[in-house]
């Protein structure tokens, strides 16, 4: 009479965590592609970082884009143009 019992005792308690493991494999599954998502908008970031970092290494300066940065950071502009402000 108490091995039936003991039996059922330990395969409620291996159910019991293999429930408990499958739960936690789906959500580590969830955190793992929420993860990737995040490394793939980072890379998108780097990737546009580094195309700036190349227009602006020490061998050769983009005239254009070193035109954009003064523009857009000390304001200057040519007397014969119109600035229209960013509400930001």
């Amino acid at each position: 009479m108490t091995l039936p019992l003991v039996a059922m005792l330990i395969s409620s308690y291996f159910a019991a965590h293999a429930l408990k493991s499958v739960t936690a494999q789906k959500v580590l599954k969830e955190e793992i592609a929420a993860l990737e998502q995040e490394q793939e908008r980072i890379r998108a970031v780097r990737e546009g970082l580094d195309l700036h970092v190349g227009l602006l290494s020490k061998d050769h300066v983009d005239p254009d884009y070193l035109e954009e940065l003064v523009r857009k950071n000390l304001g200057f502009t040519h007397p014969d143009e119109i600035v229209i402000p960013d509400k930001k």
